[in-house]
């Protein structure tokens, strides 16, 4: 049963949405960063150069971070209207 209480099963008078979500996932990585730095400037550096950090394990998604992209969402189409073109 879905969150109305009904079952998920195809009902007759619905039409089907196609929509893009984006999430937020965390993963592991590591930089080379001057010797000499403390851990903040190492950390700073690591921000300025983030896209050089190498993605060295499985991302692992963050729960409830989902969001709807509002403007990349359309009614899909239905097979008959595709062969009437």
């Amino acid at each position: 049963m879905d969150s109305n209480g009904k079952g998920s099963a195809f009902v007759k008078d619905t039409k089907r949405l196609d929509v893009i979500c984006t999430c937020m996932a965390y993963y592991t990585g590591s930089i080379e960063v001057p010797a000499d730095y403390t851990l903040e400037e190492a950390i700073a550096y690591a921000k300025e150069h983030i896209d050089e950090i190498p993605i060295e394990s499985d991302l692992e998604y963050i729960g409830e971070s989902d969001e709807l992209d509002e403007e990349h969402c359309e009614f899909a189409r239905r097979i008959s209207e595709e062969d009437e073109e």
